[in-house]
């Protein structure tokens, strides 16, 4: 359908006229005026006949908006049932006569004869014979073969009669001929009737031989006679003579108007019949010449506008044949390739300049346009060489045209340069990464005091129960419980790490559906510690919904959002709004927010008693680098990374604030759809320690985890053989590559690391299953270690009983 309504609208009728349609019920399915598609037109008289007879012809009246008076219009329709569409085409009537093409007329004016070799002819204003049934396209005027033709004389009288002498070709003797001629100026033509002048006056001769012969026979009555035919034929013959000079000065309503029974009343028959078919052919040719130029006229505008649009279209055009040969190419496409129509025209269209850089896109585009000239519409991303040798990205597309059979007339590739826009939206991305990276850090410092007090609170705990484990050593059942407490405690400086690296890393992870809840709940936790006591948070976290989301940029919307508002009341303490409510919008009119569309959300509050903003800042705060703050304070880029983080999860941002009195903030996240559920973290039960007897190579370069793995995997029945670094780990596997069914390597080592390591060991024994540890590593993720053939990637810090399991885990894989 697109294809089709592109097709229809790229056409014109005429000046203005164009191609609509509609259904069988009177609806506008395309039109030009994208407003009246959809409209119910039926009420309207001709749309009720087109409805009624579907295909045809049908006149009327219509009269545009800001017209003052209704002008005759015409349509063509025919109906095409599949698609239940009335296709018509509409101009108005005034329109229609804009091309003049004599050779509709040429077989009517040639068919003009008079006496035995007269005709009638049409000539240029150059004197070019534009029909003439000999010298058809001749410049009588200026060809040397016809030396003593009167149409230089024509073209400067423009009306009137001339005789002179002419010779057809084969003739001995040159004869007197007459030529009647009127110059039509609406169109710069002569039209002009040639006739022997013996051949007119045949009747006349007739007439003076048979005086002659009644003179000499009958002398004595000659001067009687010679007076009464003086009086009956030279008066009339002058009449007669005055009419044909006024008929050969161009005035066709000319008559004789003698009704007598002798020759003079033949001829005068004959006249008044000559000029009543010279003026009816004058008057057919003049409204026939007349309706075909202001046709002309029309299309030659028509034509030049489609010739201008084509030409100056800031994208590559041309036109193919169905197999792939150059017709045209607008001047854009000539400019960038630095060539000239004629070297391209009539070639193959992959073998032109645009693709001489690169021969497999040569071989793309004489696929392309195989393609096309099967009808299909192709459409991909390539690469033109311009005049200057410079590569530039396209983007590249052909369409095929159909014709009323349905079969490919022609192919239109058209091109668009892309490279500029390609590099800026790189660009782009680069600074938004870049400004994402550096409010993370500002973020990051604006938390420094509130982690460093975690850390300590959290290394307290660890401390003050290892004391106590120590304590109770002489009682198994209070020592377990503080170790419990201890293995709480590091695992909650692990969660804490996790979460900074998360927080502070570059990555962008995908979207999944996230609890939101638990990311808010993580943020006001990590900020509690930096927002002085006298600042009073309040929070209601009343939803379960799930959105898509990243949940590192929700956590960066969380933090930015609460560090502006315990920014504002720093000074004068207050209270600390945030709550995250399920809200609901049913139609447009009940949205809070002007673009947001109806549907089901989540609903973000964050609000301070503070000292708020007027109009002219909340105007401003989105933009980059815009703050409130002193200098020293605040880069200004928090706001614009929460509104540009919000945006890109399909949300919406408002704000409303007035001095004095505070700021609330309202972040709206679309729920992702069927995910509407609680989704609480599950708790694994305490299991078994897993046991084994196999031989394990474990490389760390810290001695105290090397200690700690040792003395549980042999716990567990293990047989453990640690290393300090990679180096020595491989030295040992190399000298004996058959003691070790398992390697468990730390990335991070002196002389070679885990991942050298693990490559190495895989060189040698591809079967050998290896786990690779790791604190923290902007080298290797997970994914990377698995494509390498890594069996799996234990983020540190480990319990023992996960590693346990996975080496377990790992080891029964790897039999299998």
């Amino acid at each position: 359908m697109d294809l089709i309504e592109e097709t229809f609208l790229s056409q014109s009728i005429g000046i203005s006229g164009y191609i609509y349609c509609i259904n069988s019920k009177g609806i506008i399915t395309i039109h030009p005026n994208e407003k009246l598609r959809g409209r119910d037109v039926s009420n309207f008289e001709f749309v009720k006949q087109q409805m009624e007879i579907k295909d045809g012809y049908i006149e009327y009246n219509w009269k545009n908006p800001g017209e003052s008076e209704e002008r005759p219009k015409a349509l063509y329709m025919t109906y095409y049932k599949p698609l239940d569409m009335i296709i018509s085409a509409s101009s108005y009537r005034e329109e229609f006569t804009n091309l003049v093409n004599t050779d509709d007329f040429r077989a009517s004016v040639l068919s003009y004869r008079f006496g035995k070799t007269g005709y009638a002819f049409v000539m240029g204003e150059k004197g070019r014979a534009l029909i003439h049934p000999s010298l058809q396209g001749v410049n009588i005027s200026q060809d040397p073969r016809y030396p003593s033709n009167p149409v230089k004389k024509i073209l400067a009288l423009k009306n009137g009669k001339l005789t002179y002498p002419w010779k057809n070709p084969g003739e001995t003797e040159f004869r007197n001929k007459l030529v009647l001629f009127s110059y039509l100026p609406e169109f710069n033509w002569y039209v002009a009737a040639s006739c022997y002048i013996d051949e007119i006056f045949a009747p006349l001769q007739i007439i003076r031989n048979i005086l002659i012969a009644a003179l000499f026979a009958v002398i004595i009555l000659a001067v009687v006679l010679t007076y009464l035919i003086g009086s009956s034929i030279i008066k009339p013959l002058d009449i007669f003579m005055e009419k044909l000079k006024q008929g050969a000065q161009g005035n066709f309503s000319i008559r004789m108007n003698y009704r007598g029974t002798d020759e003079m009343g033949q001829l005068s028959g004959y006249f008044d019949y000559f000029m009543d078919r010279l003026e009816d052919y004058h008057n057919k040719i003049n409204d026939e010449i007349n309706h075909h130029l202001e046709t002309r006229r029309a299309l030659e505008k028509s034509e030049l506008q489609l010739r201008g649009f084509f030409n100056q279209s800031f994208q590559f055009s041309a036109l193919l044949t169905p197999d792939g040969m150059i017709e045209n190419v607008n001047q854009t496409a000539l400019d960038f390739a630095g060539c000239r129509a004629h070297e391209v025209h009539g070639r193959p269209y992959w073998e032109t300049p645009w693709w001489s850089h690169d021969t497999l896109i040569a071989l793309r585009i004489k696929d392309a346009v195989s393609r096309a000239g099967a009808g299909d519409l192709i459409r991909f991303e390539t690469t033109n060489i311009s005049r200057d040798k410079e590569i530039r990205n396209i983007d590249f597309s052909i369409k095929p045209v159909l014709d009323e059979e349905g079969k490919v007339a022609f192919l239109i590739p058209e091109g668009r340069d892309i490279t500029d826009l390609k590099q800026a939206g790189e660009e782009n991305k680069l600074l938004e990464s870049k400004l994402h990276q550096a409010q993370k850090m500002e973020a990051i410092g604006t938390l420094a005091g509130g982690i460093a007090h975690d850390f300590n609170n959290i290394l307290s705990g660890i401390f003050g129960f290892a004391q106590l484990a120590q304590y109770h050593i002489a009682e198994p059942e209070k020592a377990e419980k503080d170790i419990d407490q201890i293995i709480k405690g590091a695992q909650k400086a692990a969660d804490l790490i996790q979460q900074i690296l998360t927080f502070s890393h570059q990555a962008n992870p995908e979207k999944h559906p996230l609890q939101i809840a638990i990311v808010i709940k993580e943020a006001l936790k990590l900020m509690r510690a930096t927002i002085p006591t006298t600042i009073e948070i309040k929070n209601n976290i009343a939803t379960q919904a799930l959105v898509l989301a990243d949940p590192t940029k929700i956590h960066q919307v969380a933090i930015n959002l609460v560090t502006n508002a315990f920014h504002a009341m720093q000074k004068t303490g207050g209270i600390l709004k945030v709550s995250l409510t399920d809200i609901s919008f049913p139609t447009k009119k009940q949205s809070p927010h002007p673009e947001l569309l109806p549907g089901n959300y989540v609903d973000l509050e964050v609000s301070d008693t503070g000292y708020g903003m007027g109009k002219k800042t909340i105007s401003k705060i989105f933009d980059p680098y815009f703050t409130t703050k002193k200098t020293g304070k605040g880069t200004g880029l928090g706001l614009a990374v929460v509104h540009g983080i919000v945006d890109e999860h399909g949300g919406q941002i408002s704000v409303s604030s007035s001095p004095g009195k505070g700021t609330t903030f309202h972040v709206y996240f679309p729920v992702a759809p069927g995910t509407n559920r609680d989704i609480r973290p599950s708790h694994a039960k305490k299991t078994c320690p897993v046991s084994g007897r196999e031989r394990v190579l474990f490389a760390d370069d810290e001695e105290s985890i090397r200690s700690v793995v040792h003395e549980c995997l042999t716990h567990l029945g293990f047989k453990v053989t640690t290393f300090k670094n990679g180096a020595e780990a491989f030295k040992a596997f190399e000298e004996n590559p058959d003691a070790f069914d398992i390697v468990i390597t730390d990335m991070a080592m002196p002389k070679m690391t885990g991942m050298e390591l693990a490559s190495k060991i895989m060189d040698r024994n591809p079967a050998m299953p290896v786990i690779l540890c790791t604190g923290y590593s902007e080298t290797i993720s997970k994914n990377k270690a698995m494509e390498m053939g890594i069996r799996q990637f234990l983020p540190k810090p480990i319990p023992m009983e996960k590693m346990a399991s996975t080496i377990r885990q790992v080891l029964d894989e790897a039999k299998n």
